[in-house]
């Protein structure tokens, strides 16, 4: 909240559940039988607060659920301004102050993720936003610290604060994997402040019985790369988010003019066509949910069927382009 501007100050709007992301919570899971109670109540919702730069849910998940429920294609809402990890902090105050508590293995989580943000706060800030007692918090800052790793923290050129090394980072990935065995690589990195690349790494090694931390001083694997190579941990993968979140934004953008076209809205075929690209900007987020749970075993063929249609789409798109451009000479 000190990091932003109050968004509870910010005017109420109407926006389409169905363009919202899932939010970067800190539970693990929605209480299906609460959305269940809160879709039978007439009670109307307050607003849900939506970041603005990725359209994520910061707070109300819930509430959104529970509008699909009751058959809503909008809720009211009020935009946060903040950057993510922001917009995270924000999300961990509201789940703390209201509405259901968050249990204690997600108040431990969330600290572990503030302390890998913002090692430089005190065990007492980070225990007033998220519930978790000061002792605990020291406890936790104590148990992931390296004892050969240089003091102090490395700020990028994102801004963003990070361990100076990836053995902090390795060991907050441990136990998110820990506590949450489904989380998907980019969550794992995101929470745990480290690379998608390291987070794999972390969570292959675990698998096969070995420390998160490699021995020696040396990284393996990804880390080498990262650290010698691609600059402050995590840049390159910053980049990709602004991309992808600009690219999506993009395209809801499009979404929109379509949805409010005549010509789409009020015929059958073009409410299909509606629907399935509606359908078609929810895959993504799905599949990045969807895929640390497929079998090792398995992968590879999704792997193929996915880039096959993935290709069909490219050939789809490419054919609407070329009718477009004989229409148009």
């Amino acid at each position: 909240m000190s990091e932003t501007s109050d968004p509870r100050q910010a005017s109420t709007f109407d926006i389409d559940i169905h363009t919202l992301l899932p939010a970067d919570s800190p539970r693990f899971a929605l209480d299906q039988e609460h959305v269940r109670a809160l879709a039978e109540s007439e009670a109307e919702f307050p607003p849900i607060l939506v970041h603005r730069a990725t359209l994520r849910v910061v707070d109300g998940m819930h509430r959104v659920k529970a509008a699909e429920l009751r058959n809503s294609d909008t809720i009211g809402a009020r935009w946060f301004e903040g950057d993510e990890q922001a917009a995270f902090l924000l999300a961990v105050e509201a789940n703390t102050r209201h509405g259901l508590p968050l249990s204690s293995a997600e108040r431990k989580q969330a600290a572990l993720r503030i302390l890998g943000s913002h090692p430089h706060w005190s065990d007492r800030s980070i225990a007033e936003r998220t519930g978790w007692s000061a002792t605990g918090v020291g406890a936790l800052r104590r148990a992931i610290a390296d004892p050969q790793a240089r003091p102090g923290v490395r700020v990028g050129r994102d801004g963003r604060v990070r361990p100076s090394t990836t053995a902090q980072g390795r060991r907050m990935a441990a136990e998110v994997i820990k506590e949450n065995p489904e989380a998907s690589l980019r969550e794992i990195a995101r929470r745990a402040g480290i690379s998608v690349g390291t987070a794999r790494d972390v969570r292959n090694r675990l698998a096969e019985g070995r420390p998160a931390v490699p021995d020696g001083r040396r990284p393996e694997g990804p880390d080498a790369v990262a650290d010698t190579a691609a600059g402050p941990a995590g840049a390159e993968e910053d980049r990709d988010g602004r991309r992808g979140a600009s690219d999506l934004a993009r395209r809801i953008t499009l979404f929109d003019g379509l949805r409010n076209d005549p010509s789409l809205r009020l015929s059958e075929s073009g409410r299909l066509v509606l629907q399935r690209l509606h359908a078609q900007l929810r895959t993504t987020e799905e599949w990045k949910r969807l895929a640390p749970t497929i079998p090792l075993h398995g992968r590879s063929a999704v792997a193929d069927i996915l880039s096959a249609c993935a290709d069909d789409l490219k050939g789809m798109a490419r054919e609407l382009r070329c009718i477009e451009d004989s229409l148009a000479g």
